[in-house]
């Protein structure tokens, strides 16, 4: 089955990100989102029949609960760092197949994973019953992803020669491209290389200009079918093509292969034959861990 054409991105919404945000809630900062979103789509909260969000630290039923919403489709994803676009994808194949018309895809909150009423204490007390909750979070890397990116470089950099500082240029591109972006929580403020590699460590190799750092924010998007776009306010953003549903592990020391290669060499070409498209025709590229 093919998707290409099948629905468009029609109302986004999004919150600066911020360090702090004292006394907000994960929930509200998504349902901020939604708000926006839906308006920008020139929709109704009524409008809404379907939802897909973060599934194993958000809780789809429990946002549609606090958003008082009923959904004819709702479903929580648990991709990681692929969510965001895989909710897109997600939300696109349930319009296709004719289980929701308009489909609210939201993803975001607090620092600390506090929900509406569920404290960060509460949420430590619960181990979940897998490989993960029993031995990697007590016994494996380091807390957050920086233990196991820390494995990645230092392989790729044995593997392939790559050198600390064509590392380090990868993180100052990247903040090059948000110092113009007011939503942006390092607006204005450029590093250099030099600036990357005189950081301290924060796991061998990994400096701390390299890490992801904490910060509160969130965004939504309302995914409708290609013939109710067109009646909509915005120009309509069509998907073409995806492919964000290739996976190979959990864990990392699960890893059967190569460490240094991602799902994305399965989910890449996917992409671009349902699309239609090659890399050569790309115009603009966004990429995540």
């Amino acid at each position: 089955m093919s998707l290409r054409g099948k629905a468009a991105i029609v109302g986004f919404g999004e919150l600066p990100t911020a360090r702090f945000l004292p006394g907000r809630t994960t929930y509200s900062i998504l349902a901020e989102a939604c708000g926006i979103a839906i308006r920008d789509a020139g929709l109704r909260k009524d409008d809404i029949d379907g939802l897909v969000t973060r599934g194993e630290d958000i809780g789809v039923l429990g946002l549609l609960e606090y958003l008082q919403l009923r959904p004819e489709f709702c479903e929580g994803v648990t991709m990681h760092g692929a969510s965001g676009a895989f909710s897109i994808e997600l939300a696109a194949a349930a319009i296709h197949a004719g289980l929701a018309s308009n489909v609210l895809c939201v993803l975001g909150g607090t620092r600390d994973g506090e929900l509406g009423g569920v404290t960060p204490a509460s949420r430590r007390q619960v181990v979940r019953p897998s490989i993960g909750g029993e031995w990697d979070v007590p016994f494996g890397p380091v807390i957050a992803a920086n233990g196991n990116y820390g494995l990645i470089k230092q392989r790729h950099m044995y593997q392939y020669g790559t050198t600390d500082r064509q590392f380090a240029r990868i993180a100052v591109n990247q903040r090059f491209n948000c110092l113009t972006n007011r939503n942006a929580i390092f607006t204005g403020q450029p590093i250099t290389v030099e600036d990357v590699l005189n950081s301290r460590y924060v796991n061998d190799p990994i400096h701390l200009l390299e890490s992801v750092m904490p910060c509160i924010g969130g965004g939504a998007v309302v995914v409708t079918s290609a013939e109710r776009a067109k009646v909509l306010p915005n120009p309509p953003v069509y998907i073409l093509g995806a492919g964000g549903s290739a996976a190979t592990h959990d864990l990392i020391w699960q890893n059967t292969g190569d460490i240094t290669v991602t799902p994305v060499v399965r989910s890449a070409p996917r992409a671009y034959h349902m699309a239609g498209y090659g890399p050569k025709d790309m115009q603009f590229a966004e990429m995540y861990d």
